[in-house]
């Protein structure tokens, strides 16, 4: 892997801002019409940003999410590697979880195509 270039770190910041703020409309203009985002809490995938939105708002009924970015990088096959701090509460404050998780993301046409989770240290999402 190698550092990704500026304007890289830039998309990325402006994303997970754009979900951190619960922004649609930032949010939808960074992806691509045809998404695939991993649906975490049911599983599956979500198709498309109308999808992501319903997500937010059914996770945000049980959960609070803050993800902020630590480290952006590039892999050898082109895709965007971020290393980022997840912290997790219930809806009463209580913490859940506080880890590093490593998202990997296909850009196409210079929107996100696609995210994927992978464990930290990995970059390859299997099949």
């Amino acid at each position: 892997m190698r550092p990704a270039p500026p304007e890289v770190e830039a998309l990325i910041q402006r994303l997970y801002d754009a979900n951190g703020r619960r922004d649609f409309e930032a949010f939808r203009a960074l992806v691509s019409p045809r998404l695939e985002w991993p649906d975490v809490t049911r599983g599956g995938w979500l198709t498309s940003p109308e999808q992501v939105r319903d997500y937010w708002a059914y996770n945000d009924a049980a959960i609070r999410v803050e993800i902020t970015p630590v480290e952006v990088s590039v892999a050898d096959d082109g895709r965007i590697v971020v290393d980022a701090n997840q912290v997790i509460w219930n809806r009463t404050g209580q913490l859940w979880s506080d880890l590093c998780v490593r998202h990997c993301y296909t850009l196409r046409d210079g929107l996100i195509r696609r995210m994927d989770i992978v464990p930290k240290g990995d970059t390859d999402p299997g099949p």
